[in-house]
């Protein structure tokens, strides 16, 4: 799924840096990134979170950019070009191709929620990480503080009259507060568990604009956008418009829509 959107991501990926720079330097903040640390980004799809990383920990340090997602890799792997402390690999973030306790710092921006089992995913996490080293992950904050995407999900839910994604898939609000977060976290083996929020409002030139861009990152919303007959699109394309003209405010000569990330950090066992 990720790799046919793929194209789509590297065309967005310094928006989506934009978008997600302060956020993404907290998220640092979070996992005790240092000069000198080896780092893992998992699910790192164009790899902008490892990236920010690699200016952190320096020549001395490492970064590996994982995900499943070879596509994905294949734009990481071009976009860290400049970097010679960057490397990448292909696996899942569940299964991490790595030996126990060989990363200093493990961080995920929009990975977790995508996982079938976090808690476990958070056990493999803790398996790679040093004693007392830090894992941070960023996940998106509830779907009524994100109209930038919600109301483009709705608008195929009520096109179809059922919940988009269905209940039994994992989508990007699933882990989306702060004690679920803290559950999944602590599940998983870590310590000294702490959540922040952040407010990460999404910019756009238009609605027009907005439209033609989000629904192309988003994975399974742009498969079963791509699969239906054009009428059908253009009907929910013309009511996430409505909507968002509505959640939308006028900034200069753009326009804003609310947005909101969880931060969730842990350190593994000492010992």
């Amino acid at each position: 799924m990720w790799n046919s959107v793929a194209p789509r991501w590297e065309a967005s990926a310094q928006f989506v840096d934009e978008h997600l720079a302060l956020a993404t330097e907290t998220l640092l903040d979070a996992a005790g990134i240092k000069e000198g640390d080896a780092v893992l980004d998992l699910a790192a799809g164009p790899g902008g979170a490892g990236l920010a990383a690699a200016e952190r920990v320096g020549p001395n340090g490492t970064v590996v950019l994982s995900d499943v997602a070879g596509e994905m890799i294949a734009v990481a792997a071009r976009r860290a070009h400049r970097y010679p402390q960057v490397s990448t690999a292909v696996f899942d973030q569940s299964a991490i191709v790595a030996e126990n306790a060989h990363f200093d710092a493990v961080i995920s921006r929009h990975g977790l929620m995508f996982a079938e089992d976090a808690a476990k995913t958070v056990q493999e996490v803790a398996r790679v990480l040093r004693p007392a080293g830090r894992y941070a992950t960023m996940t998106w904050g509830p779907r009524k503080q994100n109209p930038w995407l919600g109301l483009i999900l709705d608008a195929v839910s009520e096109q179809f009259g059922v919940p988009f994604p269905p209940p039994n898939i994992r989508g990007p609000f699933s882990l989306d507060n702060a004690t679920l977060l803290t559950s999944v976290l602590r599940e998983g083996g870590l310590a000294g568990v702490e959540i922040q929020t952040m407010a990460t409002p999404m910019h756009a030139a238009s609605l027009e604009s907005w439209w033609e861009r989000v629904p192309n990152l988003a994975g399974p919303l742009a498969i079963a956008l791509a699969g239906m007959e054009p009428d059908i699109r253009e009907e929910i394309k013309q009511r996430a418009l409505s909507l968002g003209a509505s959640a939308s405010r006028r900034e200069g000569d753009r326009i804003a829509f609310a947005g909101s990330v969880l931060i969730g950090s842990g350190q593994a066992p000492a010992h």
